[in-house]
């Protein structure tokens, strides 16, 4: 396996996901010998229709497997070799004409991105951006962590906040920051989470709990929204309780 091209997918939710997904490409899927449910089977169905090569893996040989790229013993048996993931650039995601977009900076923990997107995805939220790196083995977790949703959402990535920010208001987009705090001398609106109206084009940015959101993007803000606490904390909420919280709001003032 060429560790710079392919991932592992592990279970069957992450691999009906990414059969499901026009963002994956699936190589191979391996299943252990015994192995057979309704899963596999819609599993073996889909690889069939898509001309996917499958394997039948003996419990030594998926043993060895799963150890030697330390995938773990959740897969259930169940295991794809994929092509990472190659994201869209903004420009390509917009013409996907999204309505609602998440931007995320500052999340490093593979689990907490994925359980990010699973809010995003679940709430409607029709796209996200993040900034560039490379996901490496990570991808697997993030798909996992997001219960198959993080294959299914339009992904860009990005390199300049500048370019971005100008792009997205080009297109008529509101740009709300999700921060507690209004920088000096910021010709922002301020509203809590509470008082809000988004933007039939909404886009909304979140930063990490540590970091923030960085100042490019907060200059660049038409609205900073803060979610009120009901008690005293002096800290930020992590990103995905943050995630949750916005798209879900977005969800409640568009389904009425």
């Amino acid at each position: 396996m060429n560790a710079n091209n392919t991932i592992i997918l592990e279970g069957a939710i992450s691999i009906l996901s990414a059969l499901e997904s026009e963002y994956s490409k699936i190589l191979k899927i391996i299943i252990k010998r015994g192995v057979s449910n309704r899963n596999t089977q819609r599993i073996l169905s889909a690889a069939s229709a898509k001309k996917i090569k499958t394997e039948f893996f003996s419990s030594d040989e998926m043993q060895k497997l799963t150890q030697k790229y330390s995938t773990g013993n959740t897969h259930g048996g169940i295991i794809a070799l994929a092509e990472k993931r190659k994201f869209l650039s903004p420009r390509e995601l917009l013409t996907k004409s999204p309505k609602t977009i998440a931007i995320i900076e500052g999340i490093e923990d593979p689990y907490n991105l994925g359980y990010a997107a699973r809010a995003l995805y679940t709430q409607g939220t029709d796209a996200l951006i993040l900034p560039e790196r490379d996901f490496g083995f990570s991808e697997s977790i993030i798909e996992k962590a997001s219960t198959g949703t993080f294959a299914k959402m339009p992904v860009a990535v990005f390199n300049s906040k500048t370019d971005l920010t100008e792009l997205l208001k080009s297109e008529n987009f509101t740009i709300y920051c999700i921060d507690k705090k209004v920088p000096a001398n910021s010709k922002a609106k301020h509203s809590s989470i509470f008082s809000v109206k988004f933007a039939d084009k909404t886009v909304f940015i979140i930063g990490g709990e540590k970091r923030g959101i960085s100042k490019d993007f907060l200059n660049s803000a038409d609205e900073i929204v803060s979610i009120p606490y009901a008690k005293k904390f002096p800290h930020s909420l992590a990103a995905q309780t943050a995630a949750t919280i916005v798209s879900y709001e977005i969800h409640r003032q568009r389904s009425k």
